[in-house]
């Protein structure tokens, strides 16, 4: 990693500049993105970042991605001159109670049971109080080093408010003239020594359905399947599930349009997509905001790098709020749901209180 990065990230965060700081998985390097006002008018790629539900009331971010030539003390000095900007919006989404919780297991239970929905995704926020000597962008940096086969972001902007996250889930990757996606659903407790993994039906249908609803979209878009790997299981932090990894023929269709398509998966909304969307809209109690959107760069052309927002949460003044889920079925149990949750959180929570431990021994800082 590069100190100019770290560095700029610091004077963005004091000043309220919109930005972004991110890692791709297995890399050493960071990226910096910028609200566009704040740089160098020409042709970037562009960092961006997309709610989970583009009908409520948030709007996608997009930032123009900082060339690596361009991070030098001049650049540093430039931004050390930009005026201090309006402060980020820090209200965070009201935090999920037990009561909340088990009110909405009953009511997607109840829409299931109707026949029409297989699936939906309940999510809940956990709040944690922010410890006093929080930085983000060395919160960040810990999640880099801890996490290294996670796509590991921070941002803020006034639409959005400030967020962290280390998503195992890649989106959409194209280069060139192959796409990658991957479907990553069916999760269980990471096992602490060497031994098998044994999945039972439920998880294996949540991942099918999964892997239906991309193949589906991928015979719309007429895109070649070269290569489907999986379903296998791979291990993020305190978690396991199943992955499928898909290898495409691209085509020159247009990104949006098939992201509208593809996102949100079952993974993270249900299926039925429209009638997993109407459940989570009418009793999951809070809008989602980014948590579960997706983030990453493109130049909307041949190259995209795009992940899903999980394993994250927002800052707020003095709370940051965990947003975690899992995906409810006919054969979901409540007790089993809610410790899924709690074991997805850590990813998080184990983090901050790592990260407070170092900052008292004056080791980040």
């Amino acid at each position: 990693m590069r100190e100019f990065e770290i560095t700029a990230a610091k004077i963005l965060f004091s000043k309220n500049i919109p930005f972004c700081i991110y890692r791709f998985p297995g890399e050493k390097i960071f990226h910096l993105a910028i609200d566009s006002i704040f740089v160098e008018s020409k042709e970037r790629k562009t960092l961006w970042f997309a709610p989970f539900d583009a009908s409520a009331d948030n709007v996608d971010i997009f930032m123009s991605v900082i060339d690596e030539i361009e991070l030098t003390t001049t650049f540093i000095n430039n931004l050390q001159n930009i005026s201090q900007q309006n402060k980020i919006n820090t209200t965070l989404s009201r935090e999920t109670s037990r009561e909340d919780y088990d009110n909405s297991f009953r009511k997607y239970l109840q829409e299931i049971e109707k026949g029409d929905l297989k699936k939906a995704i309940l999510s809940r926020v956990i709040y944690q109080e922010k410890p006093l000597d929080f930085h983000p962008v060395d919160f960040f940096v810990k999640l880099a080093i801890d996490y290294s086969d996670a796509f590991v972001h921070l941002s803020q902007h006034p639409a959005s408010g400030m967020w962290i996250g280390a998503t195992p889930e890649l989106l959409i990757q194209q280069s060139s003239d192959q796409l990658h996606v991957m479907a990553l659903a069916g999760t269980q407790a990471r096992h602490s020594k060497q031994q098998p993994y044994h999945w039972r039906p439920k998880e294996e249908e949540e991942h099918r359905m999964v892997n239906e609803h991309i193949e589906n979209v991928l015979r719309k878009f007429n895109c070649r399947i070269l290569k489907k790997e999986g379903p296998i299981t791979t291990e993020a932090a305190y978690v396991a599930h199943l992955k499928t990894d898909y290898t495409v023929e691209a085509n020159k269709s247009d990104l949006k349009a098939f992201l509208k398509e593809l996102h949100p998966t079952p993974a993270v909304g249900g299926l039925p997509i429209k009638k997993g969307m109407e459940c989570i809209r009418n009793f999951e109690g809070y809008n989602r905001s980014y948590y579960c959107g997706f983030i990453g760069e493109t130049d909307f052309n041949t190259e995209v790098n795009l992940f899903i927002n999980l394993r994250c949460m927002q800052v707020g003044e003095d709370k940051l709020a965990i947003y975690v889920g899992g995906g409810i079925t006919a054969a979901s149990d409540p007790e089993e749901e809610w410790q899924e949750t709690i074991l997805k959180s850590k990813t998080m929570m184990d983090k901050i209180q790592t990260q407070t431990t170092l900052l008292k021994d004056g080791i980040v800082g």
